[in-house]
């Protein structure tokens, strides 16, 4: 073991012995955990608004304090932002994670001291712990992590709001810091092209054992990026350069710059592996020790590990061990996944406090949580699907995050869950009732069946016309006839896992799916825009099903193709 390895198996094996001892009386944990919360924060406003003080046990705190979405409390935070004190917390904030809101309007997530305390640094420690424990030289290398910027801004008052992670990765202890690839103000680079190409300019150059970021599809698009530019990042590693081609900030140049030597028997092997496979450049050749990958793995995201594959592993000779990153949101962390398996993880129960509600009782009354049965960690069953609304030491209290979650099984006392999809996503037409795991499934089995392979896709419901659009930019450019029996297959799949969608389908109810084939580039282009509105670059989702049709000339310039099918 690496001297960073001991450190950090150090580090992080305490933090792993707390989160097991807990998970062996999860309602023990949960009680103490909500009764801390509400004394430590009694004299704040909310808490003295919702008798705080006269709360002793988790049904007086179900009873006294309401279920809120972002939108309820607003005002509140507004003023919290704007600099007036103690509103959520007795604690003030020391800084605020913001997010997308439903309204276009952005969420800002007050971060307390506590937030950074030892119960929130256990979470990660302990997925590190756990995953050092079954692959114990991912610290032998270097580590590539994506993060966000730490600062995005500041509010009127000058308190600084951005990423959390990031905020952790710039911080973090100098000898830990060493183990990572990627210096931190490369995160802070405008240019979204530019930033993709330093971060693999400087990486393939490194012995990389562990990569790590949230979303997959940053991971794929990292793989695309240094094949694309493979040609100026040999030419870079060759003359100890950075490309001018690239709109990097100079300050952030200088501090690259002077890290870099001429390294001509490196650029000639990547030469060599790039010709070897018809001229794309792939991962697999150049971090051949890489041990293990951090993400996602379930949820609308969970499909790009398919793509995995062609890029670590082309020639089936070593699979990378793909760990789930666990559940996770700009509001808290819900689970730590302890294993390769699936995407389950261990709710985080010394942390945050959870209340859940059955996903059929909720969707049936979802305008009245007057009617909801909340249940708590000890009540909630394996293989049930449920809302979870979440207590966080930052001052959310009983709040609707409007995610959906199933129970996989237990570990000790403990449920361990996986993220679904977001709540309320559902669209329905005309009563079919659309999922999107329903649409990623659909799109996985014509996929396979077809050989047609979506880049990416998306599904949106045309309220007006009673049908779905999906489109879809697909790998290579497919035909006419393709596209039809993609499309036919498209609608029979749907038709096969939703019985109400083939309800209404056979009886013309709901129209005939129509399939917009999209221009190379198009998803690209969109996460583009959405990275230059304001989104993080590196944790930008993609919205798989959308309730509302893209209006007509916004997106015609992308159009390739309309394929229709009759009933």
């Amino acid at each position: 073991m690496s001297l960073v390895g001991f450190l950090i198996d150090s580090m992080t094996k305490s933090s792993a012995q707390r989160f097991e001892a807990a998970t062996k009386n999860p309602v023990q944990a949960q009680t103490e955990k909500i009764m801390n919360m509400v004394r430590k924060n009694a004299d704040s406003e909310y808490g003295r608004r919702y008798g705080f003080s006269a709360i002793k046990t988790i049904e007086d705190f179900q009873k006294q304090v309401p279920v809120v979405s972002y939108e309820d409390i607003k005002d509140d935070m507004e003023r919290l932002v704007a600099g007036e004190k103690k509103i959520f917390t007795a604690e003030d904030p020391v800084m605020f994670a913001q997010t997308s809101g439903t309204t276009g309007d952005p969420k800002y997530v007050p971060v307390t001291p506590t937030c950074q305390g030892r119960e929130h640094s256990d979470q990660m420690r302990t997925w590190t712990y756990h995953a050092q424990e079954a692959h114990p030289d991912i610290f032998k290398g270097k580590v590539v992590s994506l993060v966000s910027p730490a600062v995005e801004g500041h509010t009127p008052t000058g308190l600084a709001y951005g990423s959390t992670s990031g905020f952790m990765y710039k911080n973090m202890p100098g000898l830990i810091r060493k183990a990572y690839s990627i210096p931190y103000p490369v995160f802070e680079m405008a240019d979204y092209s530019a930033k993709y190409y330093a971060i693999m300019r400087i990486s393939l150059e490194h012995d990389v054992r562990f990569l790590a970021t949230a979303n997959p599809s940053s991971i794929i698009k990292m793989c695309e990026k240094a094949s694309e530019n493979s040609d100026d990042i040999i030419k870079d590693i060759n003359d100890g350069t950075l490309s001018g081609s690239f709109d990097i900030e100079p300050h952030i140049r200088k501090v690259l710059e002077k890290k870099f030597r001429p390294n001509p028997n490196l650029a000639r092997k990547l030469e060599e592996a790039r010709k070897q496979r018809d001229g794309v450049l792939k991962p697999v050749d150049y971090w051949p020790y890489l041990s293990l990958i951090g993400c996602w793995k379930g949820g609308t995201v969970g499909h790009y590990l398919e793509k995995f594959p062609d890029w670590f592993d082309p020639d089936g000779k070593r699979k990378i061990p793909v760990r789930d990153w666990g559940y996770l949101s700009s509001e808290a962390r819900g689970s730590i996944p302890i294993s390769d398996e699936g995407s389950k993880g261990v709710l985080t129960i010394a942390t945050n406090f959870f209340e859940f509600v059955e996903v059929e009782q909720l969707e049936g009354q979802r305008d009245d949580p007057s009617k909801w049965n909340f249940l708590t960690v000890g009540e909630i069953e394996k293989s049930k699907d449920y809302y979870i609304f979440i207590t966080t030491t930052g001052g959310l209290y009983r709040y609707d995050i409007n995610d959906v979650i199933r129970v996989e099984g237990f570990y000790n006392q403990t449920p361990e869950i996986v993220f679904l999809r977001k709540g309320r996503g559902m669209t329905n037409i005309t009563g079919e009732k659309l999922s999107v795991n329903q649409i990623i499934s659909a799109i996985h089995n014509i996929s396979r069946e077809s050989g047609a392979t979506p880049d990416h896709f998306k599904a949106e419901a045309d309220m007006e016309k009673s049908r779905y659009i999906f489109r879809v930019e697909f790998t290579t450019a497919i035909d006419p006839e393709l596209q039809k029996k993609f499309l036919k297959g498209l609608d029979r799949h749907l038709k096969t896992i939703n019985i109400e969608y083939k309800a209404k389908r056979d009886s013309q109810r709901l129209k005939a799916p129509v399939l917009h084939v999209m221009k190379e580039g198009w998803y690209e282009r969109e996460r583009i825009q959405k990275v230059e509105g304001g989104m993080r670059a590196f944790q930008a989702k993609t919205q798989l099903l959308s309730p509302e049709k893209i209006v007509t000339q916004k997106i015609r310039p992308e159009l390739e193709a309309i394929m229709e099918i009759e009933d």
